[in-house]
């Protein structure tokens, strides 16, 4: 690990405060605010002219659907890969921080499922992209793989509409290894009842938010209590499904109302396909009520992901909440660890 620096920028939001000509504190393990002594005694620091944020991030990707590698501007810091075959994800990660050298790119690995559950027979998954488990023994062995292989998260899925799903007990055994190796449990959640036996087997995060039911409010308010729904909205959308788009919309305002934790997130490549924000899923979002100081805690995803070095700057006059809603394309990548001056 590199040793911490000092950086002094125009205005910073850490931890969700906001501080003018802040001084921070950079480690590999994240940023934060210098303590008062040490940032007093610090002199000749790197001067950037920007407001810093975490990472504007898109917490549901699968690099393999889309050409990330696309050399565009881009106003995400920070992206998680929901699901991969392992071996190929090397390629794709250097390929697309070629194009966006600052990007923070979090890895998932393989989906994990029951035995010809989904997304096995799907096409556009690689060999290796889906791993089929059937008892307790093998699910610690492929948690312990990717941890090993320094997963951000493990991803399930739960797709009881188009094949078997884990059984109540495995995946209470899938949760309690995960949660042994400080992962947290992402779910893919798909037919009646299924974010209910997510919520019940200790599964921390929903890769989308629920739309295929409309969730009982005694439901939603248990799992605002306890996890993070990834938006991803905007894949249904308004001309796919209507009334899939209506019951995530309607789930999502809920949770968010019962002060649930919402991550932004596309589902890039089903659907939307350019490494950016995008407008639908925003919009999505702000029909669900999520606005203003939510809407900016939504992209930043800190309930999901823990910090890093990598930062959002935007110009020097965006000042609070309101302002970064206003200015979101102007955010670029920024790893602090390695900047100078800008």
């Amino acid at each position: 690990m590199s040793s911490a620096r000092l950086v002094s920028v125009a205005r910073a939001r850490v931890a969700g405060r906001w501080v003018a000509d802040a001084v921070l504190r950079v480690t590999d393990a994240g940023v934060a605010l210098a303590p008062p002594e040490e940032a007093a005694a610090a002199s000749d620091l790197p001067r950037l002219e920007r407001t810093i944020l975490p990472p504007l991030t898109d917490a549901h990707v699968h690099l393999g659907l889309t050409d990330a590698a696309e050399p565009a501007p881009t106003a995400l810091a920070r992206v998680l890969d929901l699901g991969w075959a392992p071996a190929l994800l090397p390629a794709l990660v250097d390929a697309t921080l070629a194009a966006h050298p600052a990007l923070d790119i979090r890895l998932a690995g393989p989906f994990h499922t029951a035995v010809g559950g989904y997304p096995g027979d799907r096409a556009w998954a690689p060999p290796g992209a889906v791993v089929e488990l059937s008892d307790a023994r093998e699910a610690a062995r492929a948690i312990r793989e990717r941890e090993s292989a320094g997963a951000a998260a493990i991803k399930v899925v739960l797709n009881s509409d188009d094949g078997p799903v884990l059984d109540d007990a495995l995946l209470a055994a899938i949760a309690a290894e995960a949660h042994a190796a400080a992962l947290p449990l992402v779910a893919h959640v798909q037919g009646a009842g299924q974010a209910e036996r997510a919520l019940a087997a200790g599964v921390d995060v929903l890769a989308h938010t629920p739309w295929t039911e409309r969730l009982s409010d005694e439901l939603v308010r248990a799992a605002a209590a306890r996890q993070t729904w990834i938006s991803t909205l905007a894949m249904h959308g308004r001309d796919r499904d209507e009334l899939a788009f209506a019951r995530a919309t309607d789930n999502l305002a809920r949770f968010a109302a019962a002060g649930g934790a919402v991550a932004y997130g596309t589902d890039l490549g089903n659907g939307s396909s350019r490494l950016d924000l995008d407008e639908r899923e925003l919009a999505a979002l702000r029909q669900a009520g999520v606005e203003g100081s939510a809407l900016v805690e939504a992209l930043l995803a800190t309930s999901l992901l823990p910090a890093g070095p990598t930062a959002s700057a935007f110009p020097p006059d965006v000042d609070g909440d309101d302002a970064v809603v206003a200015h979101l394309h102007q955010a670029r990548p920024l790893r602090l660890n390695e900047t100078e001056t800008a």
